[in-house]
């Protein structure tokens, strides 16, 4: 049966499940880049990467790799780092409810308790035609930090149609810290790298990338402030 081991923590497939190897294989894959990226020392200093978006309440950085451009969102939210995960792991399914960025998402198989392929897709914008993604996602918690993250892959099942184009995820990944002076805050942040396919200018998409990261970021500060406001 097909397995990966990623700090301490082993996902191992079911026989019933085999058929998904690739995609388990593809999300532990997603998860050491990322890891990678977040520890690297360049990333902490910011050394390398280009300043995109500057705000008292975001950050945006951006730096070319070689499968492509990734950018850097780095905020403080309102938060538990706990339910912040959980809100865009588990709760999936419900994010275009509140999301506009987002206009469909289904869970499509759970492969183990850290594992899962999502089904998602991004509404059109004037005449930029939706896109949708087929990602295998992994999460793991390390001290106190979450990692979730996940990168695109190939199901039969889910083919392409006329009614979207199916963009690549390269790779994207939220890393939640909680505070360490209020419990109630988080530190996010994401990287994220995407092919959108198509015939937009890179440049185009560059520009635009840093301006969906905020909003996206904003009405999740917003579903943030009701989940904490339920709590008390």
């Amino acid at each position: 049966m097909t397995s990966i081991d990623i700090q301490g923590v082993v996902d191992k497939l079911e026989p019933g499940k085999e058929k998904y190897a690739k995609a388990l294989k593809a999300a532990g894959e997603s998860f050491l880049e990322s890891y990678k990226i977040f520890n690297d020392p360049d990333y902490e200093s910011r050394k390398g990467w280009k300043v995109e978006i500057d705000t008292p309440e975001v950050r945006i950085h951006s730096k070319q790799f070689p499968f492509g451009n990734v950018f850097a969102l780095c905020a403080l939210a309102p938060i538990k780092a706990d339910l912040a995960f959980r809100e865009s792991f588990d709760h999936f399914e419900n994010i275009p409810n509140w999301n506009s960025n987002m206009c469909y998402s289904k869970i499509v198989t759970t492969l183990t308790d850290h594992t899962d392929i999502v089904h998602y897709a991004n509404p059109s914008i004037m005449t930029v035609k939706s896109r949708d993604y087929v990602v295998a996602r992994i999460w793991r918690k390390i001290g106190d930090e979450i990692y979730a993250g996940g990168k695109s892959v190939e199901l039969d099942e889910i083919p392409e149609t006329k009614d979207r184009v199916r963009g690549k995820l390269h790779i994207g990944c939220g890393k939640f810290t909680p505070d360490k002076c209020d419990p109630n805050k988080t530190h996010l942040e994401y990287i994220l790298s995407i092919d959108l396919k198509g015939l937009i200018p890179k440049t185009i998409v560059n520009s635009a990338m840093g301006k969906m990261m905020v909003k996206d970021y904003e009405e999740t500060t917003k579903r943030y402030n009701e989940i904490m406001a339920n709590q008390s």
